[in-house]
């Protein structure tokens, strides 16, 4: 069965050309979770070894902007989270002021700096923050990157943009770039249930000795013996990449 074709597929109302129009169903007071039809659509797109084999899947549009031979492969509903102090670092550095001896004011500025390291770390620790949520979108998976649309927090992060890619819940896909504007480092979390399809191609692009890849805890436990053999060849190119070798 196409999961295109199912009424609760995530954004079914932007199905592929000649998928079945069936209505939407209201929204489930539940957290929607990754199904074997699902599933059975991300290993799919895993096992697509070559971009002629990705650009034969149906058509998919896409309000995002694609560029020359970028692909959408799902579009779906997300939540955009980031992080947030909830309590700033109240840290202040302590000054001395002595007099005596050269050895004297060397021992008293030392023990000085080691009171000063003391209180910053303490001060560190006692700020805290967390990852909240800013908006919820529209998230287009494409063979290149990710794109997430909302009217004041967009975002279009490649897979060869990640600095680092997670997966803290198997509904939950974090990834940290550098800015292209400002350079600055940053860092995002999309709640989305293709979190595993979204940490697998990152991770198999510029990640390909994450741990997580390889001890494939990147697959949701529920469809764990579901297609077994996609992950476990995905973690031996992987394998093969990592170590300079031909895939």
């Amino acid at each position: 069965m196409n999961p295109y074709d199912r009424p609760d597929f995530p954004g079914s109302a932007l199905r592929p050309a000649g998928g079945s129009r069936l209505p939407v169903p209201p929204a489930q007071p539940t957290v929607p979770v990754l199904t074997p039809h699902d599933w059975g659509f991300i290993c799919g797109l895993l096992a697509a070894k070559t971009p002629q084999e990705l650009a034969a899947r149906p058509f998919v549009p896409t309000a995002a902007k694609l560029r020359q031979g970028e692909q959408a492969l799902i579009t779906a509903p997300a939540q955009r989270h980031s992080w947030k102090p909830t309590t700033a670092s109240q840290y202040q550095r302590r000054n001395l002021s002595a007099r005596g001896s050269v050895s004297f004011l060397l021992a008293a500025h030392a023990v000085n700096e080691g009171i000063n390291a003391i209180n910053k770390s303490r001060a560190q620790a006692k700020a805290q923050g967390q990852w909240v949520v800013e908006s919820t979108g529209t998230l287009t998976v494409t063979t290149r990157s990710i794109h997430y649309l909302h009217p004041e927090n967009w975002a279009t992060v490649n897979w060869t943009d990640s600095l680092m890619c997670d997966l803290p819940a198997p509904d939950v896909y974090e990834v940290h770039f550098r800015n292209g504007e400002t350079g600055n480092r940053l860092g995002l979390r999309f709640r989305t249930i293709w979190a595993p399809l979204l940490f697998a191609m990152t991770a198999f692009a510029v990640h390909p000795g994450h741990p997580r890849l390889h001890d494939r805890s990147w697959v949701p436990p529920h469809v764990a013996h579901l297609h077994p053999e996609v992950p476990a060849e995905i973690a031996a190119v992987a394998a093969r990449r990592a170590r300079g070798e031909q895939p």
